[in-house]
């Protein structure tokens, strides 16, 4: 046999001292980051967006639209009038009050003026908090209806722009005119239901807006069921830069 060969003569391994100044590699083995699996089955999100609105891949934001501030001046109006009425009742109670009884008559009545202005005043925050959540998002595949019924109440709904079946304006009066706002709505097929968005500032313009996302979508859809790979992306110019 071959003094030289292999079996007679192996090949012994060279092992080195690890430095420990220097970084340890990675095992042999698997590599792939922990969380790409869950990664896989993330959305992408905007800063800021209601937490139950998710963007498929490629899906973007056109519009954020939130009420019209006229909205909420009928509310302000009527607690301003229900604090002065109480202030008022007060005044003139106070006198009464005073000469038929003694000090402590008035100081309850002026205590409940107080106490009922203060209720007022937090009812009147928690309206405005619960009037500004309401928003519809509007993206190149779908509308996002987030309804905010009160403090602890909340309804969130989704129209595909493939279901989406006609667009509607409505400005009634003068006032809406003059400010700018009114009602939108948004029927979908198959059920006739209706997405309604009241106090809509440039109501028009959003209308136009959605139509033309639909029309987009539509083409898109046409586009991929005949093969044609042409270009039939949607204009992000037409995305609102202010959320209003």
């Amino acid at each position: 046999m071959n003094p030289q060969s292999p079996q007679n003569n192996p090949v012994q391994p060279h092992y080195s001292t690890p430095d420990p100044t220097q970084p340890t590699p990675p095992a042999p083995g698997n590599q792939e980051d922990p969380h790409a699996y869950k990664q896989q089955f993330e959305r992408p999100k905007e800063k800021g967006m209601h937490s139950m609105v998710v963007l498929q891949p490629g899906e973007l934001v056109v519009a954020t639209i939130k009420r019209h501030p006229f909205g909420i001046v009928s509310l302000y109006a009527a607690a301003l009038l229900g604090m002065a009425v109480t202030g008022i009742i007060a005044y003139l109670l106070v006198p009464d009050l005073t000469s038929q009884f003694n000090s402590d008559g008035a100081g309850l009545a002026v205590g409940v003026a107080a106490s009922i202005i203060v209720l007022l005043i937090l009812v009147l925050g928690v309206a405005t908090s619960v009037y500004w959540q309401n928003e519809w998002i509007v993206t190149t595949d779908s509308i996002t209806q987030v309804t905010q019924n009160s403090l602890f109440g909340r309804q969130v709904s989704q129209l595909s722009m493939d279901n989406l079946e006609d667009v509607t304006v409505n400005q009634d009066g003068i006032l809406p005119h003059m400010f700018g706002f009114g009602e939108l709505k948004v029927e979908s097929a198959g059920e006739r239901s209706k997405f309604v968005f009241p106090y809509c500032p440039n109501p028009n313009k959003y209308a136009r807006t959605i139509l033309e996302i639909h029309e987009h979508f539509l083409e898109e859809r046409r586009n991929v069921q005949y093969g044609y790979r042409g270009p039939a992306s949607f204009s992000t110019n037409s995305r609102q830069p202010d959320q209003q």
